[in-house]
């Protein structure tokens, strides 16, 4: 028999182990795992040069219609460019606010297949108590995921004009419908964006009436912002049975929530962002960093990353938003978010594995493997193992670069940790089989990226 691809002189690495072995790939799959001599011929052999394999990335939380007014297919032409770049091959995008959300994700499938580079899953934001009627449908649709967005309401809504934000009644709805479904078997759960939105506004018209400007986000919007409303979030989901998962969680204090809630029994996920693990108000531009919740302080990365290391949070994801650096001009107007794809895997190699903070396993195990099954897509994505997508990155642990002043393929022109001596870079990605990224460039095309729907 002979295969399409072998990589070869490699250490691939799972969730639970790595083995000395190379692997074989055909028709897009992972055929066999084993040692070089026990391998099948191939068309194409690629010499790992004793460095390791590692699944393609599976980036739980990007937004790609972000920000509003941009043109959708020019968005994910370079952002899934830009995700490519840094080992990702399957991101999760939250769909813009609809009133109807199946329309919604079958016009920006058909949009994303015509134009995307990396594979694509999705989640939907819920606002009103029509959507909430639409969960069931969705996910037959293949979302098992829905989000709220608690923060984003009054002259924070980013629904101007329709529902605007979300209520508490909204909240408990969605909790209770989503409860529902999961005692009927289905693997569906609920994303909270934590935010006390309130406490926010209050706190910002106290600087705007002294005339004074923080010398941070976090001032503004602080721990405290994120610490109520989860702690509501967790106990709304005890009393109704609803799965959640926290999204980008920032805060230490968050730590003792999570460990009170599991031991309550409430069924709960929690992801962090990179950026919350390796920068804080001392090494970032205030505006330039400006996000929501937003960078905080040093004492806060390093307990990130021991709850990472001790199993705590469950999921690394980016929140990549590309926002362009004219819609960052000055502290109070400049526009949330920032890019982050193309050093997503590099920072987590060289902030993470390098520096002793987590294992290459664990990397794999909270970047790969736990937002591939969170999400319905294990086994096809997030693994190594006979049967899975070929989706994979080749990394070097060695290889020393220094980050960009710009992002090389995002449509945001700007780079938070721009001139950051980096160690330990993907030097080639693969997605089902093909090289899609080499030596940092870009060597696949726009329209191979493929929807694939939650099972």
């Amino acid at each position: 028999m002979q295969v399409d691809t072998i990589i070869k002189n490699c250490k691939i690495v799972r969730h639970d182990g790595i083995l000395d072995a190379g692997l074989a790939i055909d028709r897009g799959k992972i055929v066999a795992l084993a040692k070089e001599s026990e391998l099948p011929d191939a068309k194409t052999m690629i010499d790992g040069k004793g460095n390791f394999v590692i699944p393609g990335i599976v980036d739980a939380h990007v937004h790609l219609q972000y920000p509003p007014g941009i043109d959708p297919e020019s968005n994910i032409r370079a952002e899934t460019r830009a995700c490519a770049a840094g080992g990702c091959t399957t991101l999760i995008h939250l769909l813009a606010p609809a009133d109807n959300i199946k329309d919604q994700a079958k016009e920006f499938v058909g949009l994303y297949e015509k134009n995307a580079y990396v594979d694509l899953a999705l989640s939907a934001r819920i606002y009103t108590r029509e959507n909430i009627s639409q969960i069931s449908e969705i996910y037959d649709y293949g979302i098992n995921s829905v989000k709220l967005l608690l923060p984003y309401k009054g002259s924070e809504a980013v629904w101007k004009g329709r529902a605007g934000g979300i209520d508490d009644g909204i909240v408990y709805l969605t909790f209770k419908e989503v409860a529902r479904l999961a005692k009927q078997g289905r693997d569906i759960f609920v994303r909270v964006h934590c935010e006390n939105v309130e406490i926010f506004l209050a706190m910002k018209n106290e600087f705007l009436d002294q005339g004074k400007e923080p010398g941070s986000w976090n001032e503004v919007r602080t721990r405290v912002c994120e610490q109520e409303s989860m702690q509501k979030c967790l106990y709304l989901a005890e009393i109704t049975g609803c799965p959640i998962y926290v999204v980008h969680m920032t805060i230490k204090e968050g730590l003792q929530l999570l460990t009170k809630a599991k031991a309550q029994c409430v069924n709960v996920m929690t992801e962090t962002c990179v950026q919350y693990l390796t920068q804080n108000t001392d090494n970032v531009d205030p505006i330039l960093s400006k996000v929501n919740p937003p960078i905080r302080e040093s004492e806060d990365n390093e307990k990130l990353w021991e709850a990472l290391r001790n199993g705590s949070i469950d999921v690394v994801a980016t929140d990549h938003a590309p926002v362009p650096k004219s819609m960052k001009q000055n502290f109070w107007d400049a526009t949330p978010g920032m890019p982050g794809s193309e050093t997503f895997l590099p920072l987590m190699l060289s902030e993470g594995v390098n520096k002793g903070r987590i294992s290459l396993e664990r990397l794999v195990d909270v970047c790969c493997y736990s937002p591939a099954r969170k999400f319905g897509l294990a086994p096809r994505k997030g693994v190594l193992d006979i049967g899975s997508d070929a989706d994979l990155s080749l990394i070097d642990l060695e290889k020393e670069d220094i980050a960009p002043e710009n992002p090389m393929y995002s449509n945001s022109d700007f780079s938070t940790v721009a001139g950051k001596k980096i160690k330990g870079w993907p030097t080639l990605t693969m997605l089902r089989g093909k090289i899609v990224v080499k030596d940092q460039k870009i060597t696949g095309e726009s329209g191979y990226g493929r929807y694939v729907p939650g099972q």
